[in-house]
């Protein structure tokens, strides 16, 4: 009896490592890229006596696979290892609160690549949301990425050169490029 648990047991761990396996090398369209700065480390959003940190990785990448995957379908974060994909994409979040108006401003720059490391453009995202610091700032944040990707997407949809490279054959490996990529300065307030 002890036998066949532990041969049902291993069966099922096996059968769970090859499945996550087959999920992590499935080719994508687009691949996403945030530098790890950008989830290390925290931005300070202040009003007065109120003071919010956050960090913009996990907030852009959820705005990032919202928006890029509905107008594009199948996207990655680079993260997951995609075994292919036709453009690489590495976003650059900026934000800024004004507590006079009431306001945040966003904006995501998009730079596109094709898997060999090829410049194809560099699209710019802004966006504005009304909102007050002191209530649910993580709501007005979320708005305001996700404002900015929809724009930085409406730029690559309407962009030739990123739309031929999105009917032009996946390159593998995609992320690879990604440690040439060049280091950011750290950014102590927004812009």
């Amino acid at each position: 009896m002890f036998k066949k648990v532990l041969l049902g047991l291993s069966l099922l761990v096996l059968s769970c490592v090859v499945s996550a396996h087959d999920v992590a090398s499935k080719p994508t369209t687009v691949a996403i890229y945030i530098q790890a700065q950008d989830y290390n480390h925290q931005l300070r959003l202040h009003h007065y006596s109120v003071g919010y940190w956050y960090t913009q990785g996990p907030m852009l990448e959820e705005a990032a696979l919202q928006v890029l995957g509905q107008d594009f379908k199948e996207v990655a974060m680079c993260d997951e290892n995609p075994a292919s994909a036709k453009v690489l994409v590495w976003l650059r979040p900026r934000m800024f609160y004004n507590p006079q108006v009431q306001t945040f401003y966003g904006k995501v720059i998009a730079y596109a690549y094709t898997p060999d490391g090829k410049p194809l453009g560099n699209f710019v995202g802004k966006t504005e949301t009304h909102g007050f610091l002191d209530i649910k700032p993580e709501l007005h944040l979320q708005a305001t990425y996700q404002g900015a990707m929809r724009d930085v997407s409406a730029k690559m949809q309407a962009d030739a050169k990123f739309q031929e490279a999105l009917k032009a054959a996946p390159g593998a490996l995609p992320c690879a490029t990604t440690g040439l990529l060049p280091e950011p300065k750290f950014q102590f307030m927004g812009f």
